[in-house]
């Protein structure tokens, strides 16, 4: 891809709040959807309103999610197609506002999932670059042709693959060719749900059939190639960066772990992780003044963890803020809970962020796909556009359970006040690599998990060479 067309989407949680808060677009016909996605030559014809290719974001984005995992690696995929939208209500200024252009493509492009998981792959639901080839407007009907890059998660076996390996190397896909928004009757027609579930709009996509009898939405191919397979080289946590000068000759940093309310009894993510704290890291806590949460200090010579477990019984009625308040305030983050398809509001707003490196545990459901592209949004700077510099990530490709929390976020913890030990004393071969921390994460509890951590094939601390 010529470099110059490439851009950088700076979407976030507000993808989501476009779509929902939308008013449903009036109808398009499903004749004009078609003709739009089919016919080059009329849209030539059309009145056009053309970004001839122009960057509308940072063109020095990343493609990739840095990711290392236990036993998946990471491909750069290619997507071509074409979406469409009315230009009304929100979508008004479609033609020539470029960050509604790039929310369509986003939403666009989640509709992929279901493709790729029949080829074997873990799709990422949010782009890494996009090319914005043409805008043309025919009246209120905006049509865009571009092209995206993702990422997608598979799983090794013995050597990683090369890219001559995989096949095949291009799939298509069948997505909805106007994803702006859709009433109940296009998402029970196009979906097919499981275990009780039912589909909406804030997860039509996670059960979009559109081979379904009755399905009459326009649809457009989605053309997707793999173009590279990422390395995956030993890497560590930034040891250097987490061993801070807390005073009185101690070194380390602080810690929050934050579940969300259980599903019946509202106290149970809780209970466990603290039951965790207590019993296998032998640890004792003391609440706060205000009761919200327990603080455990964990010392081992110089090296001193503070690890805060929060109530969510006692939070606010809002979870999400109250959870994005403690990013601004530790080196460590853990949430564990429900993903509820990506559309948590936990990690879409920069300003949360400390503008310091920290480690982001996200142990729910598929939060590879859902929330790490958010994370290097947030934390993205000048300097350092794709936002692995001051984030690691660690997630799942896959469902995940309540239970497999404790033992992980154990394995976290445990692997990096070892090795900040091992560090301080001399010995830092002694560290553990993200490679060994996820393996041991996946050793620690059962399931096909996909365990990992994204933004961390470019980290530098390298212990010393004997």
């Amino acid at each position: 891809m010529v470099k110059s067309l490439q851009v950088r989407l700076f979407l976030g949680g507000m993808v989501f709040a476009v779509w929902v808060c939308n008013m449903p677009a009036p109808p398009i016909s499903q004749f004009s959807r078609y003709l739009a996605l089919s016919s080059s030559l009329l849209l030539a014809s059309l009145t056009a309103c053309t970004n001839h290719g122009e960057s509308v974001v940072n063109p020095d984005d990343k493609s990739d999610s840095g990711w290392i995992g236990a036993d998946t690696f990471e491909v750069n995929t290619v997507i071509r197609a074409q979406a469409q939208q009315e230009a009304w209500g929100e979508w008004s200024e479609l033609a020539t506002d470029e960050k509604l252009q790039a929310d369509l493509v986003d939403n666009q492009l989640k509709f992929i999932k279901n493709a790729a998981e029949a080829q074997r792959w873990r799709f990422n639901q949010l782009a890494g670059e996009v090319n914005v080839i043409n805008v043309v407007a025919d009246g209120d009907l905006v049509t865009i042709e571009y092209e995206a890059t993702v990422d997608m998660l598979g799983r090794f076996h013995g050597d990683l693959p090369e890219l001559a390996d995989i096949a095949p190397l291009e799939f298509t896909a069948l997505v909805p060719l106007a994803p702006g928004s859709f009433d109940y009757d296009e998402i029970e027609a196009c979906s097919e749900a499981d275990d009780g579930h039912s589909a909406a709009a804030y997860n039509f996509h996670y059960y979009f059939a559109p081979d379904k009898e009755g399905c009459n939405i326009g649809l457009a191919e989605a053309k997707v190639e793999i173009t590279e397979v990422f390395n995956r080289p030993t890497v560590y946590p930034e040891y250097d960066k987490l061993m801070q000068d807390l005073g009185s000759g101690n070194i380390g940093f602080s810690a929050a772990l934050v579940p969300n309310r259980g599903d019946d009894d509202p106290k149970s993510r809780f209970n466990v992780h603290k039951n965790m704290l207590e019993n296998e890291l032998g640890l004792q806590g003391v609440t706060s003044d205000d009761g919200s949460y327990w603080r455990y200090i964990w010392k081992q010579g110089d090296v001193q963890l503070t690890v805060d477990l929060y109530d969510p019984t006692e939070a606010s009625w809002d979870f999400d803020s109250d959870f994005r308040a403690r990013l601004g305030e530790y080196s460590l983050i853990h949430y564990n809970g429900h993903s509820s398809y990506g559309t948590k509001h936990l990690l879409d707003e920069p300003e949360s962020f400390t503008d310091q490196y920290q480690v982001v545990m996200v142990h729910s459901c598929q939060s590879y796909a859902y929330y790490t592209r958010q994370v290097f949004r947030a934390k993205a700077t000048q300097e350092d556009p794709s936002g692995f510099a001051l984030a690691d990530i660690v997630a799942t490709g896959k469902s995940s359970y309540p239970s497999g929390s404790p033992p992980t976020v154990r394995v976290l913890l445990g692997s990096l006040m070892r090795s900040m030990v091992s560090i301080q004393e001399g010995s830092s071969n002694d560290a553990k690599s993200w490679i060994e921390i996820a393996e041991d994460m996946k050793s620690s509890t059962w399931g096909d998990i996909m365990y990992g951590v994204a933004g961390a094939r470019t980290n530098s601390w390298q212990p010393e060479q004997l």
